[in-house]
């Protein structure tokens, strides 16, 4: 063992998590967003992990008292925070994805009883070894049982790409969401970490994959709305610009949230707020893999399409509309969610992109008067 070279990976692990804290925008995030406090606190677990892992090198084979509870406490840490950083992990590339706590509470529940019951058997290592010993001179040994670690991290890891190859089989391509930056450097530093004893190499190994996650949803911050997870009005500016100069058939589609100022009014602005993340989430399960979504201002949405037809905008349409049924018989909120639509193809040769705009916020408004006269012939 190379106590040298322990302390450079766990000093670097630190430093790169300690920087990114510093200059981290995830601190700054909306506290609404759970995904964003699970990423903080993942990486707050692997800072103390990389320090308590010198310590554990350090006191290794060394006499007293004290360097043999160093030694068992910092074992203990490191076996328990292991499988439930991975674990975690799963838990906020999910919520990140699908942004739904009801189908967290489903899966989780029982996704993270093998982290559980690992760190159940980190603590009891302590009384019966099971996954290491520590001898009578404090030298640590590793068991075999100890692969099982290895084992559930592997199982947690294909869970992570499952999650995000199911998301894009159905909603299309993931921006700003390299798993392989996470996953990748995970794996090399494990894999080494099980054929060379002695070396530490995953806690620096997951400061990288989380600096480069973090490294990558810097890009996505700029772009992105911070309260629905749709692309920002900065985003939609880009996009219509590039796709105006481009011979394309371009189709866009304006949303409104009917009678929102109600929602507000009745339930509060938090209830405000998360009915315009459930809208995002509607229209995020609704629209086909190549259209943008993005918040146009306040209530509104705009979703663009590239090489459409009008049977498709009426397709999309009707799937929104099915959504939203869904949503309205599945969700269980206070509120029932109703939106306005109307959508308008873009002609390049007769039209400006101003133009192109309003004609979608006519047609939406026009569906929007349509919606209230009907909701008043009801009451």
């Amino acid at each position: 063992m190379n106590i040298l070279a322990v302390a450079t990976s766990d000093y670097i692990g630190l430093m790169l998590l300690v920087a990114m804290l510093i200059s981290s925008r995830i601190r700054r995030a909306d506290s609404t967003h759970s995904e964003y406090k699970i990423f903080s606190a993942i990486t707050f677990l692997t800072m103390i992990a990389c320090v308590v892992d010198f310590f554990v090198f350090y006191s290794d084979g060394k006499p007293g008292k004290l360097m043999k509870a160093i030694n068992m406490i910092g074992n203990t840490y490191c076996f328990m925070a292991n499988p439930f950083f991975i674990a975690s992990w799963c838990l906020y590339e999910d919520l990140k994805l699908y942004r739904s706590k009801v189908r967290v509470k489903k899966i989780y529940t029982y996704a993270f009883i093998p982290a559980v019951l690992l760190a159940v058997i980190a603590l009891v290592n302590n009384f019966v070894p099971i996954i290491y010993t520590i001898d009578a001179n404090n030298v640590y040994s590793r068991l075999p049982a100890s692969y099982l670690y290895y084992i559930v991290d592997t199982g947690y890891i294909i869970f992570s790409v499952y999650i995000l190859k199911k998301f894009e089989e159905r909603y299309g391509k993931v921006r700003f969401f390299p798993l392989y930056l996470m996953v990748g450097p995970i794996v090399i530093g494990c894999a080494l970490q099980v054929i060379f004893y002695g070396i530490s190499l995953i806690w620096v190994s997951i400061s990288v994959g989380l600096t480069a996650i973090y490294m990558s949803l810097q890009n996505e911050f700029s772009y992105l709305d911070k309260l629905t997870g749709l692309y920002n009005r900065a985003y939609l500016d880009y996009q219509l610009e590039n796709l105006s100069k481009e011979k394309k058939t371009v189709g866009g589609i304006m949303i409104d949230v009917d009678y929102f100022k109600s929602i507000n009014d009745n339930f509060g602005h938090h209830a405000g707020d998360e009915a315009l993340i459930d809208v995002a989430r509607v229209i995020t399960f609704a629209k086909p893999d190549k259209a943008i979504a993005t918040r146009f201002a306040g209530d509104e949405f705009i979703i663009l399409v590239t090489d459409t037809s009008e049977k498709e905008m009426n397709n999309i349409l009707k799937s929104l509309h099915d959504e939203v049924d869904l949503f309205n018989e599945t969700e269980g909120r206070q509120y029932k969610l109703s939106l306005s639509m109307g959508y308008s193809l873009f002609d390049q040769n007769i039209e400006t992109l101003d133009d192109f705009l309003k004609h979608m916020d006519d047609n939406m408004y026009e569906e929007k008067q349509k919606n209230h006269i009907a909701e008043l012939a009801k009451s």
